[in-house]
């Protein structure tokens, strides 16, 4: 009896010593940063914060250049505009398809709502009508052959 009485206490300032230890603070460490992704082109130049937001632009911009703008800042990450697949597939030719993924006819308004409510591996990406409309008009331009 005297043996287990000996051999709990012994255990017990084991686990007592080890738990203090542990209790004092511990170093911070600093979290590893994560770096992001490269965009996949570079913009001619940086679109103003208000293309990207919807607000009003700072000076008069062309509705395809606001819209280049937007595909390089949000786009241009999956997508391509020569038939090269990336995440998503490239867009060269998009406006002489027969029709979208989904079956629709391949118009301004089904590719607005496309874009809007996203479908197969795609997102939806949250536009505003004007931002929109730029980009459709950004992407007739530049997608056709």
């Amino acid at each position: 009896m005297k043996k287990h009485l000996i051999a709990l206490i012994v255990t017990c300032l084991i686990l007592v010593t080890l738990s203090a230890a542990g209790c004092g603070q511990q170093p911070s460490i600093a979290p590893t940063p994560i770096p992001s992704l490269a965009p996949a082109t570079l913009p001619a130049e940086t679109p103003t914060q208000a293309v990207i937001t919807g607000g009003e632009p700072t000076s008069p911009m062309d509705p395809a250049e606001a819209g280049s703008q937007i595909f390089v800042q949000i786009c241009a990450a999956c997508h391509d505009l020569t038939t090269e697949t990336k995440v998503g597939p490239g867009l060269a030719g998009l406006f002489d398809k027969d029709q979208l993924p989904n079956g629709n006819p391949v118009n301004e308004e089904n590719l607005k709502a496309w874009i809007v409510s996203g479908g197969g591996g795609m997102p939806g990406i949250p536009l505003t009508e004007d931002q929109l409309t730029a980009v459709v008009a950004f992407l007739k331009d530049a997608t056709q052959q």
